[in-house]
């Protein structure tokens, strides 16, 4: 079943919210639901839902900069009352963006576009081993395992294979992922996934932050505090 929190500092609108999406989308599950920022982020990192529904303006944190720490796998939904947030919300590759009051109809339309990009992990059989992409105007086949990194691109994913070839792909980095094996390709930050068979090294900064170094790439990468456990003890 797919999974979902809801953040919004009102209780009535929460509520209401969580009526609507038991009408427009009965098998979704509210694993958590937050009254602030604060706790927004600390449930989706104890949750990792599929799906967040948060407010932008919130006590603390705001919506904006919870979506931003979110994992890598959670796609956000917007729900506020303030217009002028649009911008800002597609900026953060919101996959919808709500405004208050929601009504029935425009909620049904946005649980349509979420079904269409299934989260769960495909199983072994199903999962991608080469990739279509763009160099140019040349069309290339890669083995998925020659690719290094890949980054959200808008509606399209940029692919930086081990040789530093940069790739493009025209299909949304959300799709992709669930089509990957979860053991090798990593979400490291919001919008970034590497293979982990690439990995160089990881350094610390003095700030105390995370970067990834993969083997053959001259920039570093930086790992969101949410996925810093993935390299305990390396």
């Amino acid at each position: 079943m797919p999974t979902a929190l809801l953040a919004d500092d009102e209780p009535v609108l929460l509520d209401e919210l969580r009526s609507l999406l038991a009408e427009a989308w009965p098998e979704l599950q509210i694993v958590a639901t937050a009254g602030t920022g604060s706790q927004a982020r600390r449930l989706l990192d104890e949750h990792t839902p599929d799906i967040a529904f948060l407010d932008v303006r919130m006590p603390g944190i705001d919506g904006l900069s919870v979506a931003a720490l979110a994992p890598a796998r959670t796609r956000v939904v917007f729900v506020t009352a303030h217009a002028e947030h649009a911008l800002q919300a597609f900026e953060h590759e919101a996959a919808d963006y709500l405004q208050k009051p929601v009504t029935p109809a425009r909620l049904a339309r946005t649980v349509q576009r979420l079904r269409r990009s299934p989260a769960a992990q495909a199983p072994a059989e199903a999962r991608l081993r080469f990739l279509h992409a763009w160099s140019g105007l040349t069309m290339r086949v890669i083995e998925v395992d020659e690719v290094a990194v890949l980054r959200s691109d808008l509606r399209h994913t940029q692919a930086i294979a081990r040789d530093g070839t940069v790739l493009l792909l025209r299909t949304p980095l959300a799709e992709l992922l669930p089509q990957l094996d979860d053991a090798v390709f990593w979400p490291i930050h919001r919008g970034i996934v590497i293979n982990a068979r690439c990995i160089e090294r990881v350094e610390r900064g003095d700030d105390g932050e995370l970067v990834v170094r993969q083997h053959g790439l001259a920039v570093p990468l930086p790992v969101s505090r949410s996925q810093r456990g993935r390299f305990r003890g390396m």
